[in-house]
């Protein structure tokens, strides 16, 4: 019964429930039960109702409380497309594993320009790095050319597996 409820996302409490209105149910019908073989199948059957029911239920209460709440209207209203934040999110990976794939002297200032807030002075960053200020601008373009490198090399080839 609990591996049912489970097929269906149920929780703890929920699967409880079941579990007791199995029960519940088998013990008003005991009286018509004619062949204990078929005890097994009845069980199952009926904890499949019964789960699906409340699942439905469940899905039910969950989209009445997003329509009170207006989460739902706030993500028709977004403008954004279905999907947005996932693409959004493999970006943000795709981006992190290209900053590791870089040096550690370009990654310390990426992260420092990029990632840090307040984002330090040029001053505190050359302290940092060991490098003269006047150096940091042109640095910093070789190492952004070199994050989009990796980057565009995962994006033509997520996986990460090459065909050689």
């Amino acid at each position: 019964m609990y591996a049912i409820g489970r097929s269906y996302r149920l929780g703890d409490e929920d699967l409880g429930d079941v579990f007791q209105d199995v029960f519940a149910a088998l013990f008003k019908g005991m009286p018509r039960l004619r062949d204990g073989r078929a005890l097994v199948r009845w069980l199952s059957s009926t904890s499949d109702r019964i789960a699906r029911a409340t699942a439905l239920r469940r899905r039910r209460e969950a989209a009445r409380e997003n329509r009170e709440d207006g989460t739902l209207d706030r993500l028709l209203d977004s403008g954004e497309a279905v999907g947005a934040d996932l693409e959004r999110a493999e970006r943000e990976h795709q981006v992190r594993l290209s900053l590791g794939a870089v040096s550690e002297r370009c990654k310390r200032l990426l992260e420092a320009l990029y990632y840090e807030d307040p984002t330090p002075s040029y001053g505190e960053i050359s302290k940092r790095l060991g490098v003269p200020v006047g150096s940091l601008g042109p640095t910093r373009a070789r190492c952004i050319d070199r994050l989009r490198s990796h980057f565009e090399q995962l994006r033509e080839d997520p996986c990460g597996i090459s065909d050689d």
